[in-house]
């Protein structure tokens, strides 16, 4: 996550779909949001994509009827101009209960031959990202491109590393009992659905809980959002509400994947 990219349509898409397990006026459950927080960079044009928020945009209509409260909390981020995930947890995104860690992930001043000295540092990242969320229900963690398994070629101490969380990471929620959604960015290297089913296959593997589903977020580029319980009642939950949101309005912007 990179807060240039806060109140694009990405954003819109994402918290409209945390606000079905975790809807802002519900005590529970209590969503801990965990930034995997980037420097901003400015090679593409990545996070540009506001014109959904301009009055008389062919998308415009459309999307505020899905939440309006959620268009017009990021409309007025964007106004701003000082758009940053800060001032989305300032807006109330997501309720004033959800907790948002929002440290910085940045290895890029170490020299690459200091191994030690970047694990060290993600490693420290890692656990103030849990002392932050303990006592949460369920946690969504938000890196820019996605997870990876534990053994990736690409190991966590990379520089470029930061744009993904490994599934090693998020066990640590899980085992304390979190459910977990993560963000993941769809490639090329098969279809959507087949990813989708390909990254729950190793969320089972390297977490300990139950995948429930995927959501596919198709606007512009195509995310995914992979949906894991750490119980049985957690899992009837999150089912639920999946359920729910395929009944809605918004099942023309996002898709569930379930489970087999």
């Amino acid at each position: 996550m990179q807060d240039r990219y806060a109140g694009d349509l990405g954003d819109f898409l994402k918290f409209g779909l945390l606000r079905w397990p975790a809807p802002p006026e519900s005590p529970w459950p209590r969503l801990g949001v965990i930034w995997y927080r980037t420097a901003d960079e400015a090679h593409n044009a990545d996070g540009k994509h506001v014109a959904y928020l301009t009055p008389g945009h062919r998308s415009a209509g459309r999307l505020r009827q899905l939440d309006p409260d959620l268009y017009d909390r990021l409309a007025g981020v964007v106004s701003t101009g000082q758009r940053s995930t800060a001032a989305l947890a300032t807006a109330g995104v997501l309720g004033t209960e959800t907790r948002f860690f929002a440290d910085l992930l940045d290895l890029a001043d170490l020299p690459a031959s200091a191994r030690q000295a970047r694990q060290a540092r993600r490693r420290s990242w890692t656990q103030r990202a849990l002392a932050a969320t303990a006592g949460y229900d369920l946690i969504f963690a938000d890196p820019d491109n996605g997870v990876r398994p534990a053994r990736h070629p690409v190991p966590a101490h990379r520089t470029k590393a930061v744009k993904h969380a490994y599934l090693s990471e998020l066990a640590a929620f899980a085992q304390r009992g979190q459910s977990v959604i993560a963000y993941h960015h769809a490639d090329r290297t098969a279809t959507v659905e087949q990813q989708a089913h390909r990254r729950l296959a190793d969320l089972a593997v390297g977490l300990p809980v139950r995948p429930v589903a995927a959501v596919r977020a198709s606007r512009g580029t195509s995310r995914l959002y992979l949906v894991s319980a750490a119980t049985a009642a957690h899992a009837r939950y999150l089912t639920e509400r999946l359920s729910g949101l395929e009944q809605s309005s918004w099942n023309a912007e996002l898709l569930v994947y379930w489970t087999g």
